[in-house]
């Protein structure tokens, strides 16, 4: 009988000791030799310091594992301590926000919004890990002192009012609870350590047995060895041009990224290496209301996201809406592209603001001149239109003329509307924003930038690393950005965290125990 799988392992093994390429997603790496001897020895090897990695080595050292995390960057955190601060859960027990607000959720239209913002091409199992392990998270996070506002938002994708936002709007809050947790639990923490091999026992077949370092500071190199398993927490890579332009060309260096420096893909290449599957690495997303000087995701570039559900509107350089505000973040981003000019702008009023942001983000913003405020919609336009616009990855400058009269009709419209409980032009659920009947008003400047791949290695609920047969690879979890098929081609504002989180946790428990969180749904286990 033909043998596939037997041709295609000899065909792969061959192609590594030579050193040729086998695909796109390459095996092109020479197989190492196993160590004779390992500088180091540990239960639990964990690689990346962001919500994933930080989860997965908290949970495995609480279980009694001798746990390493190791992060390349000089701080932990990467995208995650830059990260919104936006959280989706269906209920908090620790802070029943829901029933205080009079907003009702549940786990079916959690996960129902998630797969249709991902067109279906999510892979279900693990949407509901990620579902069912948001509130367990969050609960935990809150009980370790994390501080929230008593605000849930309604964002783009969503049916419902479930995004929670930390006290700064920043991932840093959760981080920082994350890291106490971490001292508390024991984990070694080797930051400025750079992950440069996985060492499985043959070049696609076997257990992964540990990893190869690299000192970021000295360049000195070690071998680590894991023994009852790795969990790859790398990220993404959207900061990574060549990368990112082998899948999508025309997200090329004139496209900013709203990522650390360290998002740079290099986990995933090294799991292809051993055999590891992928997915989904074409489909990138790119966030709407980035500062479009320079794609970066500042603090006002958070309250676009989070106004949608409560009646801020977006406008194009003419005053003009061009997309359902609630629309996903890909629909938004393309429908700012095609728009009539750079860059896009959301508009606010003081009144509706205290639903989605704080007074004091707002003035701070508008003392940084990052935020327009003025008195009418007609002075608003003036201002919007008395400044350029500059976009620093290409050097282009933008002039921009709003007719003051367009963004009044705008605004008008919109208010009626809400009255109407009915948008004819783009057919926005708008029945429960906030009409703009006076000021003071408020302009965010935004544009989209590279913010989320979707692609990545492919696991089973359990998060498991499957190979290019589909099968297990023995003591390779993985769990975050770096994975594939959680968000289809689009993720959701707000759902990164409960992802990060909920399937670190599982990656950490897993490997230690071989048993799953109790949040983990019946049909997962």
């Amino acid at each position: 009988m033909f043998n596939f799988k037997k041709i295609l392992t000899i065909s792969v093994s061959l192609l590594l000791v030579f050193g040729l390429t086998f695909s796109a997603n390459a095996l092109d790496a020479e197989y190492q030799e196993l160590p004779t001897e390992w500088d180091e020895e540990r239960d639990v090897v964990v690689i990346g310091g962001g919500f994933a990695g930080l989860a997965a080595a908290e949970r495995a050292a609480v279980l009694d594992a001798d746990t390493l995390l190791i992060d390349k960057m000089p701080i932990l955190g990467g995208n995650s301590h830059i990260n919104g601060g936006v959280y989706a859960a269906s209920y908090s027990n620790e802070m029943d926000l829901h029933s205080e607000l009079n907003y009702e959720d549940s786990y079916e239209t959690h996960i129902e919004d998630t797969m249709a913002g991902g067109d279906q091409l999510s892979d279900e199992a693990l949407v509901k890990n990620m579902v069912y392990g948001a509130p367990y998270f969050l609960d935990m996070m809150i009980e370790n002192g994390l501080g929230l506002r008593e605000t849930l938002t309604r964002t783009g994708g969503h049916s419902n009012y479930r995004t929670w936002t930390t006290e700064n709007q920043s991932g840093a809050d959760i981080v920082d609870v994350q890291i106490k947790m971490l001292e508390e639990a024991d984990v070694d923490v080797q930051t400025e350590t750079k992950m440069v091999h996985i060492y499985r026992e043959n070049p696609v077949s076997g257990a992964v047995v540990g990893i190869k370092v690299e000192d970021v500071t000295s360049g000195e190199y070690r071998n680590i060895k894991a023994e009852q398993g790795v969990i790859l927490a790398t990220g993404g890579f959207s900061n990574d041009l060549e990368m990112r332009q082998k899948h999508i060309p025309w997200l090329d260096e004139t496209i900013p990224s709203t990522n650390h420096a360290g998002a740079t893909g290099e986990g995933i290449q090294m799991a292809q290496e051993i055999g590891a599957n992928t997915l989904h690495m074409n489909l990138i997303q790119l966030y709407p209301f980035a500062r479009p000087s320079d794609g970066i995701l500042d603090t006002f570039a958070v309250i676009p996201f989070s106004g949608p559900g409560h009646g801020i509107v977006y406008v194009d350089v003419e005053g003009n809406r061009y997309v359902d505000e609630l629309a996903g973040r890909d629909e938004n981003s393309m429908a700012a592209m095609d728009s009539v000019g750079f860059p896009t702008f959301s508009i606010f009023n003081e009144n509706m603001m205290t639903n989605f942001t704080t007074e004091e983000d707002v003035n701070e913003g508008v003392e940084r001149d990052r935020i327009i405020k003025a008195d009418t919609l007609e002075e608003l336009a003036e201002k919007i239109s008395s400044r350029d616009y500059k976009e620093e990855t290409t050097g282009e400058v933008h002039e921009v003329d709003m007719d003051p009269e367009s963004l009044v009709d705008t605004i008008d419209q919109h208010n009626d509307y809400i009255e109407d409980e009915h948008d004819p032009d783009f057919g926005k659920d708008i029945a429960d924003n906030i009409p703009m009947e006076e000021g003071p008003y408020y302009a965010i400047p935004q544009w989209p930038s590279v913010h989320h791949t979707m692609g990545g290695v492919e696991i089973n609920p359990h998060t498991e690393v499957i190979d290019i047969y589909g099968d297990i690879i023995p003591g390779l979890y993985a769990a975050g950005e770096i994975v594939g098929g959680i968000h289809g081609n689009n993720r959701l504002g707000s759902n990164a965290i409960p992802d990060a989180a909920a399937h670190g946790i599982i990656a950490g428990q897993k490997v230690v125990t071989d048993t799953l969180p109790d949040f983990v749904p019946e049909s997962n286990r």
